[in-house]
This record gives C-alpha cells, structure tokens and sequence, in this order.
C-alpha cells in the first residue's frame, strides 16, 4: 500500500489545571503545579502529594445523568475535541479507543460484579462511545502505565492500515484509594512534590486526568503535528521493577526513530515517563544513551500533573504537541541536580527554541516500555503498513473447565477446577521453584499455555517474538483480593498489588521465554469482540517480529478461559 502520514488533530485535556488543553498549557508555561497535600485517612496519616479534579464537567444532563464521575470527565473531553474536529472537516469511519489502568475501579466492593457493571472496562468504553454518538465497537488499551502511548501507536497503525480515518483517543484514570493504596504499599510515593531524575528524588506524585485526542488521516484536521514512529516493547526481566539495563526502552526508541529513519540529531527533545522513583529514572537515563539522545533536552511533565496511570501517554503527548506549536519546550519542575547514572541534559526552565520532532516515552508495570515520534507536519515522514490476512496458526491451546488441550489434544485431566489445573500443568512441564506459586490465577494460567505454546519454537533474538492478548475481566479476580484487604482495614499487599493490572501476565510470559518484543492487552467483551488477532496480523505483516502468540484469557472465580494461538511471520526483518 502506498505510504502514508498520520496526524495528530484536535485535542482536550481534563486536569486539576484546568479543563481544556489550553487552560493546562497556560499553567505549565507558568510552571504552576496542580499536585497538593491530600488527606486519605484510609490509607496514610500523612498527607499524599496528589493531583485531583475538583470541578464537575458541564455536560447534558440527559448525557451525564447515568455515567460515572470518570466517564463524565471522559465524554466531556471527547465532545470537546469532536466538537473542534467537525468545525474543520466531516469525521467518517471514526473509531474509540479508550486507555485505561483501571477505569471505574473505585467504585468495586468485594462482591463479584454483575455483567453490566461499570467496573468492567469494555463496559466503561460502551458507556462513554454510546454518550458521544459512536455506535461502533470501541477498543480497550489497559497496559499499566505506557497505555496511553500504546494507544497512540495502535491507532496511527490501524489508520495506516485504513482499518479507520479517524480515531479518537481517550486516555483516563481517576485517584482511586484503590490504586493509592497500592502505591502507598510500594513506598513509592514521595512526601514532596515529585523531583524526576534530581539527586534528590525520592518517589512518585500521583494523579488523574483525561486525555482526548483524534488521530486521522485527514490533514484538514491536522492541529499541526504528525505521528511519526512508534513501538512497544518489554523488559523481560521483572514485573514491578524496570530493567536495570533499559535496553528494551531504548529499543523502542530506536524502532520508533528507524521507521521514518531518524537520526538523533533529527530529535529536537525527549518527553520522558519521569516518575521520579530511583529505577525508573535510572533505567531511563539508560535507555535515552541507548538510544542515542543523552545530548538532546529531556523533561519530564509529571511534577505538573503528577502520575495519571493510563491517562499519562495521552495528556503529555498533547502537552508535547502544545509545546513543538508554541515553540517553547517546558522545563522540569524543581530539577537541581542530576541525580542519575547518565549524563542527560535534563531542563529545567522554560526555554524557547524550535522544536521540530520530539520522542515521548512511557514505561510500566509488567516491563512495558512505548515511544512514539511526534513532528511538525512540515517535516513529517510517511510510513507504509502493509497488510496481509492472518495465516493458519501453528499451534494452539486451550484451556477451560473441560481441561487443558494443545492442538486438540489433551494436555491435563478434564473436569479440573482453575487451581488444579494450572497445578497439573506447572509439574508435568518439569519446572520446579517457588515463583510460580507466587503469580496470581490469570498468570499461572497464561504462564503453563504459553509454555506448551511457545515449546520448541526457533528463536532469532529476544526482540523476535509478540504477544497480544484480550480479555472481559482484566485483572478482576485478583482486584476483588486487594479490596478485601482495603474493606478489612489492613494495609494494601505489594505482592498483590501488582497483579491487579491485566498487562502482568503478559510480563510473566516475557520473563519465562525472555520476550522482549511487543506485549499488548486489549480488553473486549468476548473473544468474538477482540481486536487481538486483527492486530496480530498488523504485527505479522509489518515484517517487524518473527512470531505472535495471540488469544484470549479470562479469570473470575471458578470461571476460566483460555485459548492461545502461535503465528509466524513470512516477512520478519524485511521492514
């Protein structure tokens, strides 16, 4: 197919700044934070560095009166930037997709929910698609930290592939005592107004926010700036803690660049993840020499918003668009020293320059790491997505109540509960250590049939392989654990916490097979509804790994699924 430019239109950000992107610019052109001392006496005696969205959105009634809090801020941002588009040009095959950690999460209690629940994230995304008028199935990105980006990315590609001209992304997570708590227990949260790669640096700030952006083909609805490259990647080498090396990181920054065959003297800033806790800014520093760009300017825009999870990727990313217009690349807020291994060129004033092309990276839980290139429209370099249908799988299996099966065959016993399943399959495989043990059901479920997948497959490199799967209850079954510690008034587990975020088991498969290529989680009503093997056909064509494990998995209570499926490449390595 002909080569093509994806550009970034109009945009709405949602925060304790302001609502609109305008309003948030201003306040970072002033370097004014919206990160306070917050009181959660349920969580912490101390007050909690937080930034939160006090005003209601001004919606409809008839639109908001059944929505919840996060989906209001959600459709309030969404009809903003459709609003701004349809002033500019018609907006035909329009897609959703949403990126989200957890979503309405908060409003869980330790009762299984029913179907319908707003806690379910395909439901969420319904909701909000149903209250602006799209009736077409939206897309779920929960993949921790980096799902904002990883949303980008997917959606330039699947404009590339003209599988949409437009899609609008939502990026949005709320403050929750649930994902509080979480991070309370981590000790990542700093006392102080978060410090991202100072010498100081002592943890995280938190946040929420809503991110809205439309990515088109249509340059009459361009604001300006084109998506350029973009790749995800994972560490393969824990699941709460980056990479001490940030090869994976830097990989993606490189894949990204090489696509439009970039240079780093190309880059005019980086738009880093900036976290401000020791690892991750370390593993940055890392990958950003990696990469090549320890020379250009790096800044960080969490002291402003603090942490918003899945609605990060999202709001910076147009805060980075705000920035390469305006021509003025913010500083980061209460930088003195640096604190890091690498020797980055970490800004910390306001400074006006051109800025011609930025690199925005994200990392997160599970060892996923995305960077996407942004440029000016007046720079912009096509890249071609090839397509091709999805071929015939190598291997499959299959897990649920009925057992375990590989190609049909049977793997355990039939008639195995989910526990003694996975038991069954762990010890028959040989293995032996306590790790296992410690993984929560959905990932010593995807751990046993991605062993019996992936058993025997030839290897060309730890880059060489993907893995892409959707599910309906995300991390469901090990959230409902994590509130019950909350509801019983002890302190949030580490050990547990982890696990509440779908994207894990995809770190654990990574770690188990030394995975390092893309690893994505979609969620999706049934298997049926799943973008997964759609977008494993996009991976396969583009040439870009040898190998993609695709499927779906499910875990709630008793109830489990799994089917995996290994497809390989006849194209790796020729893009």
């Amino acid at each position: 197919m002909a080569d093509k430019i994806t550009h970034l239109g109009p945009t709405c950000v949602v925060s304790g700044l302001g609502f609109g992107t305008e309003a948030n610019f201003a306040a970072l052109r002033q370097q004014r934070t919206a990160v306070r001392p917050t009181l959660r006496p349920s969580i912490s005696a101390e007050p909690i560095m937080m930034q939160t969205i006090e005003a209601e959105p001004d919606l409809d009634p008839a639109v908001g009166a059944e929505l919840t809090r996060l989906e209001r801020l959600a459709v309030a941002a969404a009809l903003n930037v459709i609003d701004q588009a349809q002033r500019l040009a018609p907006l035909p095959r329009l897609g959703l997709i949403v990126s989200t950690t957890k979503g309405n999460i908060g409003l869980a209690t330790s009762r299984r929910p029913e179907p319908d629940s707003e806690v379910f994230l395909s439901n969420m995304a319904r909701r909000i698609a149903r209250a602006i008028g799209l009736d077409t199935e939206p897309i779920v990105v929960s993949n921790a930290c980096i799902s904002g980006v990883a949303a980008v990315v997917i959606a330039s590609r699947l404009i590339r592939a003209r599988t949409f001209d437009n899609i609008l992304v939502v990026g949005a997570d709320e403050a929750s005592d649930f994902i509080t708590s979480g991070f309370v227990a981590f000790k990542s949260v700093s006392p102080t107004l978060c410090r991202p790669y100072d010498s100081r640096r002592c943890g995280l700030s938190l946040g929420e926010a809503v991110g809205a952006m439309l990515i088109t083909a249509d340059s009459r609805l361009s604001q300006g700036i084109a998506i350029e490259g973009g790749a995800i990647t994972n560490d393969a080498n824990h699941i709460s803690g980056p990479s001490r090396t940030g090869d994976a990181l830097g990989r993606a920054i490189t894949d990204a660049m090489r696509q439009t065959n970039l240079r780093p003297s190309d880059i005019s800033f980086v738009n880093a993840h900036g976290t401000a806790t020791v690892y991750n800014d370390e593993m940055e520093s890392k990958a950003i020499t990696l990469a090549g760009l320890n020379c250009v300017p790096v800044a960080s825009l969490k002291p402003y918003f603090g942490h918003t999870l899945g609605a990060s990727g999202v709001v910076e990313i147009a805060m980075c668009a705000c920035q390469m217009r305006e021509r003025l690349l913010v500083g980061t807020l209460g930088f003195e020293q640096l604190g890091v291994p690498m020797p980055l060129r970490v800004m910390a004033q306001n400074d006006e320059r051109d800025l011609v092309r930025c690199v925005k990276t994200a990392s997160g839980f599970g060892g996923c790491n995305a960077a996407v290139v942004l440029a000016l429209d007046s720079v912009a370099r096509p890249i071609g997505t090839p397509t091709a249908p999805l071929p015939t799988p190598e291997r499959t299996v299959e897990a649920m109540q009925g057992g375990l099966r590989t190609n049909d065959r049977p793997s355990t016993p039939a008639g195995l509960d989910l526990d003694s399943l996975v038991r069954h399959a762990y010890h028959a495989s040989g293995e032996s250590g306590i790790k296992f043990f410690k993984m929560d059901r959905l990932c010593k479920l995807g751990y046993v049939g991605a062993r019996l997948l992936l058993d025997g497959l030839e290897r060309e490199g730890e880059f060489d392989v993907a893995v892409v799967l959707a599910g309906r209850s995300s991390s469901l079954d090990t959230d409902l654990r994590h509130i019950d510690t909350l509801a019983a008034g002890q302190p949030a587990s580490p050990a547990t916490f982890v696990y509440t975020l779908p994207n894990i088991v995809l770190g654990e498969i990574g770690i188990a097979h030394k995975i390092k290529g893309e690893t994505t989680f979609f969620v999706a009503d049934s298997p049926d509804s799943s973008p997964a093997d759609d977008y494993a056909a996009l991976l396969l064509a583009s040439g870009s790994c040898r190998a993609v494990v695709s499927g779906w998995i499910d875990v709630v209570g008793e109830d489990f699924s799994l089917t995996l499926k290994l497809y390989k490449s006849t194209r790796y390595g020729t893009t």
